[in-house]
């Protein structure tokens, strides 16, 4: 999952101790349950004192448009204004849709709100599938085969809207090694940028799935 700070992407490896005052909106259910995995790992098995972690709302039910949407709605609330202003605001969601994303991404990057955009090109499904399997740069990572990879990997016959939701399916990925799995999702995340990066695409932002740069404007 790619993350866009001030129109570089960047792929880091926080220390969750420290996560800060965070306020997140999520694009759907498999969001939530992901970033809710560590939010709650950060409540009951480090105690951190200097975190502070919203995940608002549950499910936007929607695409970028609606997260962005959402969030603006969200802050323009005085009451939330006076709650979340020194707080980090993130934006998670897909790159898959609407079809004028670009346009989207300039809103989040034009508001006052200031915001953070952690974003996953093509789903976050490709995300997730980088946890347990390698993906090899301009190979088979087509939204199906990406699909298919999540089914084999969680054992069902249909990579339905219920799996999708169930805090089941992040537990699975994760396992009791979530740690090591995400250092190999990073890492595997690092090969693809790398290889786009060789290949003379520098741009910020580029779908690893479409294999098509998707320019972000500084």
């Amino acid at each position: 999952m790619g993350r866009l700070v001030n129109g570089e992407r960047k792929i880091t490896n926080p220390k969750p101790e420290y996560a800060g005052k965070l306020l997140i909106f999520c694009e759907g259910y498999t969001e939530y349950n992901y970033l809710n995995y560590f939010k709650t790992y950060l409540e009951n098995n480090l105690h951190a004192q200097y975190s502070d972690i919203v995940l608002e709302p549950i499910n936007t039910k929607g695409n970028a448009m609606n997260v962005y949407q959402y969030a603006e709605k969200f802050l323009s609330i005085d009451k939330n204004k006076r709650i979340y202003g020194l707080y980090e605001k993130h934006l998670v969601f897909d790159c898959d849709s609407p079809d004028n994303i670009q346009e989207v991404i300039d809103l989040m990057q034009g508001s006052e709100n200031e915001y953070i955009l952690d974003y996953s090109n093509l789903l976050f499904e490709t995300w997730l599938v980088m946890h347990f399997q390698n993906l090899v740069p301009e190979g088979q990572n087509s939204k199906r085969n990406i699909v298919k990879l999540m089914r084999g990997f969680l054992g069902v016959q249909n990579y339905s809207s219920r799996t999708k939701a169930s805090k089941g399916t992040i537990g699975k990925i994760l396992g009791s090694g979530g740690n090591t799995r995400i250092r190999a999702a990073i890492e595997n995340a690092k090969v693809l940028e790398e290889h786009w990066k060789c290949k003379g695409i520098t741009m910020s932002v580029y779908a690893i799935i479409k294999m098509t740069p998707l320019r972000v404007k500084r």
